[in-house]
Order: C-alpha cells, then structure tokens, then sequence
C-alpha cells in the first residue's frame, strides 16, 4: 500500500507538475470565468464551470454526429460531443462516467479514508454511472414554458446520497441497495417544472440549492469533498421550490420541502427553504445566501426538533484568470431531548487559477465544527465501515486541497489532487482506523461527458 500512495502521489505531482508547462498548450486572447463549483442553485442561473465542461440542462453540448470537426470536438473550450440527440423541443440525454483512485499514505487495514467522503476508500473506485433525462425552463422573460428532469446515479457514490422512503426505508434501513456493498442505485432528481415569465417553480425530488460543492461529480473543481458538504448540509429534497428573477442583478428563491433527505418520512415534516443571489452589473462578485428551517425526525419521532441552518457563499473574480471563493456555514438543531442540542459550522476557502483553456489550478482551505458530535455520527456507513457516537467525534476537522482540472477536449476532465486532513478537540482520532489524528493522500479521477 506505501508502493499504491507512493505511485498515485507520483502521478498527481506529475500532473502539477505539467502545469507549470501548460503555459505552452493553447494561451487564449482572454481568459476565461475561472471553473470553481457547480451553479450555486443547481441549473437555475448559467454557470462558469457549466458553460466551460457541460451544460446539464437539455440540449447542452452538441448531439452525437454534430460536431463540426476534429478540432472543434477535440478543442478545450469547445461543447462537448453528445451521444443522444435532442429529442422534440430541448428534451435531452446526456450523463458521464465518473472513475477516480485514492491512495493513503497510512495504509488502513480497512481501506476507509476516515470521515473523507466520496472518495472514501483508499482503492480505486467508479463513482458515478449518471444519467439525466429533461429539459430546462426558459421563457427568456416572457411568456410560459414547462419541462422537468429524471436523474439516476449508479456507482459507489450511491450511499451519500440516498433519502429516506425512498432508496432507504422510511426508518432509514436499507431499501433498494439491500447489501450495504461498495456500488448502488440512487435517484437524487426526479422534479416536472414550469415557469412564467420571471418566475419558475419546480415540484417533485430535487437537489439543494443550499452551499457551495455538490454531488455532480463534473461540477465540481475537486475529486473530494468538503466536509461541510458532506455533514453540514442537505443533499436532497422533496417539495416545492420557487424562484424570482427580480432583476439580472437579483435572484430569490422560496418553497417547502419534507426537510433534509427524505422523500416519505415515518412522521412528514413540512421545513421552508429559502435564499438570495446578488450579482452586480459589472459581474465582478456575487454574493448567495440560503437557509432551510423546519422540524426533523430522528428514527424514533419523539426525538424529532427544529432544524436550522444557512450557508453564505462569496465568488469574487480578482482577475481575469484569478477567482476566490469563501463559504461559511453555520447549523443547529434542537433534539427533542432537554439539555441536548446541537450545533456545527465552519469556513471554506477557494482559490483558482485558469492557466489556459486546457488548464486550471486550484486550493481548498476548511475548517469544520462538529460541535457535538452529531453531524459525523450520522454519516452512512457501508459493511465494513466504521460507525462512530457522538461524543467520539465532536471536534474540529481541518483539510487542505491542492489539485488540477485538465480537459484535453471537451468531454474529458481529469482532476488530481493532494489533499491533507487533520483534527483536535475528538475523543477518538477519526483516521488511519481511529488511531491517528491527521492522514495525507493523493487521489485523481477521470470524467467522460457523454
């Protein structure tokens, strides 16, 4: 296993290393928006990284045979090539496939990456077999449009994102995914959408429009996650959710929803979710805040209390090729016990670089707060995992991430990286199978948009 870090840290250096020569590979006139994350509410506004690897929203990219030449398909900044033409008005296919290795330099006997998600296994893994069927609203301002969206993940990436009633059972026991093994079937959207003029609202299963990271591996700048991501926030919910475009500057969002990752819960619960955008004319900065609040079950519904928590998030462009991010996230909840409540937050940092059309560089900086313990405890657990009681992990969790996105063409990314994690304050040390307090590993995964 020293040999497997050893070897995947050679080649994740050696692709950092390439940058520094990628200053040669195709220098644009102009730079481009620099790749940081997904669009901050899924879909609903145009994205940087979206525009720059795929359009997800029907009829992004070109369909399959429409590619004008090998150098336009073969271009870094070109669409990319489609397998599946469009089908009627804007009705698409289109998905990828998500494979990536993690290496570990401490060599788990168990092969877990201590609380790191996503890449939670210090082996190879396919992460997402993802496809998505829709077509995205767009009345231009005016006038009425409808549309909707299906998507289906399979791969080990499954377990992060499973809702209760739906892929789980509705008192969280395994449903669809039976066995608890490394790959599995999720269906995180699955929403019909309508929209007049200035307004849109979406009713069905749907991601979060709450922080900054997200499941859909091309969207975001980093193979691995925050941990913010993975235990300070919702991924999915089932509802209503509205949006106003006020103005080109302003955007708001509002709706209803059963609360955090459930689809039909032992006891439904109604929580609204909310949050703002503000980009200014010049389109230096933009500033996005969201919040859910709402009561939420426990297994057993007397353990259930209000749940609150709200993420601000602030992308500012210092330059033409330079792009800062900083997250901050703050939660707490009442557990329906006297004297227990809980509360987490922390702050993430961003830094990227746009080298050239081919190349981006990029920094991640967190820090995380499990204040009690419960956000770390509630992570899934596959067979063979490790699952931890509160008091056991209630501390700080620290991770720093430097890494690349190469797209040699439009529907290939690779994204190595480097990351270190460390922590204080725990009872018990989460890595290296609870016997450290810090662990280093180097990871890359491969993206094919298809």
């Amino acid at each position: 296993m020293k040999f497997q870090f050893a070897l995947t840290a050679a080649a994740c250096c050696g692709l950092l290393a390439a940058s520094a020569n990628g200053q040669s590979l195709q220098q644009p006139n102009v730079f481009r928006t620099v790749a940081a994350s997904h669009d901050y509410y899924q879909h609903d506004t145009k994205s940087s990284h979206a525009e720059l690897l795929t359009s997800l929203g029907g009829g992004g990219g070109k369909a399959s045979g429409e590619c004008d030449s090998c150098e336009e398909a073969c271009s870094c900044d070109a669409d990319p090539c489609r397998l599946f033409p469009e089908i009627g008005c804007g009705w698409s296919l289109t998905g990828w496939i998500a494979l990536g290795a993690t290496a570990n330099a401490d060599s788990p006997g168990s092969r877990i990456n201590g609380p790191v998600t996503f890449n939670d296994r210090s082996n190879f893994q396919a992460n997402q077999l993802y496809l998505s069927f829709g077509r995205d609203v767009d009345t231009d301002g005016c006038g009425f449009d409808w549309g909707g969206r299906v998507d289906m993940l399979y791969g080990s990436d499954y377990i992060f994102t499973q809702s209760a009633g739906l892929e789980l059972h509705q008192n969280g026991n395994r449903h669809w995914n039976r066995n608890g093994n490394q790959y599995g079937l999720a269906l995180p959207q699955a929403y019909a959408e309508v929209a007049y003029n200035n307004i849109r609202a979406k009713v069905g299963h749907f991601y979060t429009i709450i922080g900054n990271e997200v499941v859909t591996a091309p969207d975001n700048f980093f193979y691995s996650h925050a941990y913010t991501m993975q235990y300070g926030k919702p991924f999915t919910h089932t509802g209503a959710l509205a949006s106003w475009d006020y103005s080109d500057q302003l955007v708001v969002h509002g709706g209803l929803v059963n609360g955090w990752d459930k689809f039909d819960a032992v006891t439904d619960q109604t929580a609204f979710i909310g949050g703002v955008t503000y980009t200014p004319c010049h389109e230096q900065y933009s500033l996005a805040f969201a919040f859910i609040t709402g009561q939420e079950d426990g297994i057993a519904p007397p353990l259930s209390g209000n749940r609150t928590m709200y993420s601000i998030v602030f992308n500012y462009h210092v330059t033409d090729a330079i792009e800062y991010v900083f997250q901050h996230d703050n939660g707490w909840e009442e557990t329906g016990v006297p004297g227990i409540d809980n509360e987490w937050y922390g702050i993430n940092q961003y830094l990227f670089y746009e080298i050239n059309d081919c190349w981006k560089a990029g920094a991640r900086v967190e820090w995380f707060r499990d204040d009690d313990g419960a956000r770390l405890s509630s992570a899934p657990v596959r067979n063979g995992g490790l699952g931890l009681a509160p008091a056991n992990v209630a501390g700080n969790y620290y991770n720093i991430s430097v890494g690349l996105n190469w797209t040699p063409n439009a529907n290939i990314i690779v994204r190595p990286e480097i990351r270190w994690d460390w922590s204080d304050g725990t009872v018990v040390q989460p890595f290296d199978d609870l016997t450290k307090d810090s662990q280093m590993t180097a990871a890359f995964d491969a993206i094919w948009l298809f």
